[in-house]
């Protein structure tokens, strides 16, 4: 088993041994994407053709596939078999299928190489016997996902391949933005790089500027209008949201993520400077004047009443605490925005 970004690497060395099977498998989409495109595109260059595409679910004809492989020595063609398997559960039948194929497929070159595409895959389904048996004839192929801490990192080698040069500071604004997701960041990358002139530093003003998902940049503008103390604008923002069908929930994840910060930074400045405390916090100098106003407006008694008050709305979110309808949690919502704002 080898890692995706390993997996890509050796794609690109000049000479690649063609396995008679491959599977992609993970929990990060970007990866198994640029994993499948990467392997596509080598197996064309080396003459073989994209085929069939299957799509396994419960009630899957394995049988098809299996006459499908066995044609290939009367056809005399080398082709690319895709067999998309979301689960990752092949069955008997399927595990079966599998198994022989790894045993009785040596020729190498092979004449059709088989493709398995899967999503996550739990311990048990990883040491599986067809699981090992691919490992043991082919490539076992895992798309792991980026550690938050290593993302911002991630961002600015994404940007160098596309011919920009990120700063720290906006490379972990992005990472901010876009919460883990590689898809994301990969897009507004690659938007920053058809907009911008090749060679450019982006900044994280740049960041603030071009990150365009409106609903999500409003997201985060929000965020700041409370630090900022701007209670009706912010109550304003809020409405605009639930309007553009943005739910409850990421408004109350967002709105408790920044209680927490503001928490964890009012227990660290009882213990040393609050310029200290955002080197601890790792809150950019592009945010540190927005906290510093929020800080200054409750004690920490306050903030974590505040943090209770979220919980509470979380519980009527989740039907634990009863409520009469959405309107009531919006309600809650909009005072907890202003509580944070004032």
């Amino acid at each position: 088993m080898i890692l995706a970004s390993a997996f890509l690497n050796q794609l690109n060395s000049p000479n690649v041994d063609v396995k008679p099977i491959y599977l992609l498998y993970g929990e990060e989409p970007l990866f198994l994407r640029d994993s499948l495109d990467g392997l596509r595109k080598q197996l064309l260059s080396l003459g073989y053709m994209a085929s069939e595409s299957y799509d396994v679910d419960a009630n899957f004809d394995w049988q098809n596939l299996q006459m499908d492989t066995q044609a290939g020595s009367l056809f005399a063609e080398t082709r690319m078999i895709l067999i998309n398997m979301p689960k990752g559960s092949p069955g008997r039948e399927g595990g079966k299928f599998f198994q022989d194929w790894c045993a009785f497929t040596q020729a190498l070159p092979p004449e059709i190489v088989l493709v398995v595409l899967c999503e996550r895959l739990d311990s048990r389904q990883s040491k599986a016997k067809w699981v090992t048996s691919i490992e043991s004839a082919g490539l076992v192929v895992q798309a792991k996902p980026v550690p938050i801490n290593q993302l911002p990192g991630w961002c600015q080698n994404q940007a160098q391949k596309q011919g920009l040069s990120l700063e720290p500071e906006a490379a972990s604004l992005l990472a901010d933005r876009v919460e883990g997701n590689l898809l994301a960041a990969d897009q507004e990358i690659t938007k920053l790089s058809l907009s911008l002139p090749a060679g450019s530093v982006i900044t994280a003003q740049h960041i603030l500027d071009h990150v365009v998902d409106q609903a999500h940049y409003q997201l985060f503008a929000l965020a700041t209008a409370m630090l900022n103390g701007n209670a009706a604008y912010s109550v304003q923002m809020l409405s605009r949201l639930q309007q553009e069908g943005i739910e409850a929930p990421v408004i109350l994840w967002l709105l408790s993520k920044e209680i927490r910060q503001l928490i964890e930074l009012a227990q660290l400045t009882q213990q040393v400077s609050l310029n200290q405390a955002f080197q601890k916090c790792r809150i950019w100098q592009s945010r540190q004047g927005e906290y510093s106003k929020a800080i200054q407006r409750h004690s920490l008694q306050q903030w974590q009443g505040l943090l209770k008050q979220a919980l509470q709305i979380d519980m009527m979110i989740k039907g634990i605490k009863p409520t009469l309808n959405d309107h009531e949690v919006w309600f809650n919502l909009s005072d907890l925005v202003t509580k944070i704002a004032r």
